[in-house]
């Protein structure tokens, strides 16, 4: 075992991601080094979102175990808000309170200074920074746990968050990724709202370009939209979760609004800005789907032509009203729908790239690696060049390709 040492395993969302990220800085200014094994401290970062994502957490668990045998295990995010753990079972020695980094200083130094750094950078391994400005959800869809794991709507400090972006440029980073919970609603409480942030994010020196992560549907408003519009700094590219193409199933998810409201917004945001990339989620196998609900998701998918669709398999956690409902799916009939919809993503993915074949794009070189160098357009796709056109030192650096 090597002293004085820690090692982070995270699961989940991109949230969860900055979030361990943040532990890790934090440990770091406490004179603790990261290793790839045989930590002192192993912290795993738990998910809850879904039955799925707790077995995950099992997984982890052991695997930690496995490659720091000797470790002080710590388990930190999501599952233990929500569920009773057994610490003597799952063989944890410690289990933080992530909302107060303090008790997990008194475990590991002994003391109970504050590890309050809202504006150091939180440790990432990607080339792009994701930066979280918002927190918490009060939507209560019926098959999401995060508003009993997250809390309430909260939004960071304008000042933190400018402060923690100006540091994460000066480090190199090119591309800022704009993170929440429910991002559209940052700055619920005031008058400075996203679109404030955005604006003052625009102004500071040396900055590449911002992405949004992900925004519900009724919170992209006109003035975003001419905002994207007119800033060449904004990525022409909105994630956008559409759930079902089902207004029974949205109904039943308790979804905030209808096809015809997504549709006539996609409409409008395509006749303003005919080139930009709308990704998205479906969840394939909700209870009460039925196969003409599917072909509903379907048709409507490749009507709105996404550029990308993450299919995801119901997987509701058992405190969540969906858990409960009648007319659960067989897991069978959730893999054959997934299939097909994961096959219409493939297809509308290439026919969306297709358009850009003979344009030259603004890139962040991602990874290099098998004589392949990658890249990520400001659309969300990928493109590759030849290694030996780029160094390692190149990586998170702009290129047109």
């Amino acid at each position: 075992m090597k002293k004085n040492t820690y090692k982070l395993y995270s699961l989940g969302c991109k949230v969860n991601q900055y979030d361990a990220g943040k532990l890790g800085s934090a440990l770091s200014l406490g004179n603790l080094k990261e290793t790839k094994e045989n930590a002192e401290y192993a912290i795993v970062y738990t998910c809850s979102v879904t039955h799925s994502a707790v077995t995950k957490n099992r997984r982890m668990i052991t695997k930690a175990k496995k490659e720091n045998p000797k470790a002080k295990i710590i388990l930190a995010g999501c599952w233990p808000r929500v569920s009773e753990i057994d610490s003597e079972k799952l063989g944890v020695d410690f289990i933080l309170d992530t909302k107060d980094h303090s008790t997990l200083e008194e475990f590991i130094l002994g003391t109970s200074h504050s590890y309050s750094h809202d504006s150091d950078l939180s440790q990432q391994t990607r080339s792009r920074y994701f930066i979280k400005v918002q927190d918490g959800c009060e939507q209560f869809c019926s098959y999401c746990i995060i508003p009993y794991t997250r809390g309430g709507l909260s939004s960071r400090k304008r000042e933190d968050v400018l402060l923690e972006i100006k540091k994460a440029v000066q480090e190199g980073y090119r591309e800022i990724v704009l993170s929440g919970i429910h991002l559209g609603l940052y700055g619920h409480d005031s008058e400075y709202k996203l679109i404030d942030l955005i604006n003052d994010i625009l102004e500071i020196k040396d900055l590449g370009r911002i992405r949004l992560s992900s925004i519900e549907i009724n919170e992209v408003s006109d003035e975003l939209i001419e905002l994207i519009k007119k800033e060449k700094k904004i990525c022409n590219h909105l994630h956008i979760p559409l759930q079902s193409g089902c207004d029974k199933i949205l109904k039943l998810m308790n979804r905030p609004y209808r096809l015809e409201d997504f549709k006539n917004k996609v409409y409008d945001l395509r006749s303003k800005i005919p080139d930009i990339a709308i990704t998205t989620d479906v969840i394939v196998g909700f209870p009460g789907e039925e196969d003409g609900d599917l072909l509903e998701t379907y048709e409507f998918c490749q009507a709105m032509q996404f550029s990308k669709i993450h299919v995801f398999s119901f997987s509701a956690h058992e405190r969540t009203p969906a858990y409960s409902m009648p007319g659960q799916v067989d897991v069978k009939v959730i893999k054959q729908r997934s299939k097909k919809l994961r096959d219409l993503s493939e297809n509308l993915e290439k026919k969306y790239r297709d358009r850009f074949k003979k344009r030259s794009l603004e890139c962040i070189l991602e990874a290099i690696g098998n004589n392949k160098a990658r890249l990520k357009t400001e659309y969300y796709f990928d493109r590759f060049a030849r290694a030996e056109k780029f160094k390692k030192s190149d990586i998170g650096k702009i290129f047109e390709n």
